[in-house]
């Protein structure tokens, strides 16, 4: 979602507009990161979110983010 429309959506309030203005700002961040630290903290994440069990080609991108999500939606409550 773009700034502009977070702030002119007549429906959402006030709380919510600066929830996802703070997402939008984190999300600007992480793109302009150098991409050899974007590199190395996909890596990390990866690591991370595997379990000592599982075969790291048989892990798919989708299974990581997904747990990486639900630790960030954990931390929030």
């Amino acid at each position: 979602m773009r700034f502009w429309t977070i702030w002119t959506i007549p429906a959402m309030t006030v709380q919510e507009r600066l929830n996802r203005t703070g997402e939008w700002a984190v999300m600007e961040i992480a793109h302009r990161l150098p991409r050899r630290l974007a590199y190395w903290s996909l890596i990390d994440t990866g690591v991370r979110y595997m379990g000592s069990d599982e075969v790291v080609p048989e892990v798919t991108y989708m299974d990581v983010l997904q747990r990486a999500g639900d630790d960030i939606k954990k931390d929030r409550e």
